[in-house]
């Protein structure tokens, strides 16, 4: 075995020794392994561990695997780990309320160690495929911010700037005229505030809503 770790499967079946058994197979594939011998234990080890993918036996006592699986889903950091159903059942009703419950595969017993390793790594191609364009669409968000921000804070800066340069002018006068200056400082005010409001509304953002920018890119929309 390579020291290289391809990633953490957890394991939930209450059969200790079948559990034992396909953690010896899959080990060999260079995952790290946990193993859990109840639904209950199971929940506990998956919001700790964050396994990224999850085999889950349907038949426990206590918790069943559907419930299981229903309480994973409702974990924020364990919504997008991939779950395998293990199951002696092969009724395509069964399979819907697996589905239903938020199963991603299901593989029946007794498991073809071939085909549980082939679809462990389909779930990790498909985990990676979520984190890619997870990352994808916070970097089309900070370039939507970047927008927004050079759009609408680039008008009160300038204004800030060229009445200062006003202001500088003004004072290199031999009489200054006041009125020009009280009035440029209104400006530069009146913009600060704009800018202030700006760092306001994106501080106490909770449900953007965009607008069209350029060239079909959006911008946040400040109002």
């Amino acid at each position: 075995m390579s020291d290289e770790i391809k990633g953490k499967v957890l394991i939930v079946e209450d059969d200790k020794n079948y559990a034992e058994i396909l953690k010896r197979v899959i080990m060999k594939n260079e995952y790290e392994i946990n193993l859990a011998y109840d639904g209950k234990e199971g929940l506990e080890l998956s919001t700790k561990w964050k396994p990224d993918v999850i085999i889950v036996d349907w038949m426990m006592p206590g918790m069943s695997g559907i419930e299981l699986i229903s309480k994973l889903r409702e974990h924020p950091e364990l919504r997008f780990s991939y779950i395998i159903m293990l199951t002696a059942r092969v009724e395509t009703e069964d399979k819907i309320t697996g589905l239903e419950a938020g199963a991603d595969d299901f593989i029946t017993k007794p498991v073809d160690f071939g085909e549980l390793i082939a679809r462990i790594r389909v779930g990790f191609r498909i985990k990676k495929l979520q984190s890619e364009i997870a990352e994808l669409q916070h970097e089309s968000a900070l370039l939507e911010m970047a927008r927004t921000l050079g759009h609408e804070i680039n008008n009160p800066l300038n204004i800030i700037y060229l009445a200062l340069e006003l202001i500088n002018r003004a004072f290199k006068e031999d009489n200054p005229d006041k009125e020009k200056i009280i009035e440029n400082l209104n400006r530069i005010h009146q913009a600060s505030e704009r800018i202030k409001e700006i760092v306001n509304k994106l501080i106490s953002l909770r449900k953007p809503a965009f607008k069209e920018y350029v060239n079909g890119k959006r911008m946040l929309d400040l109002g």
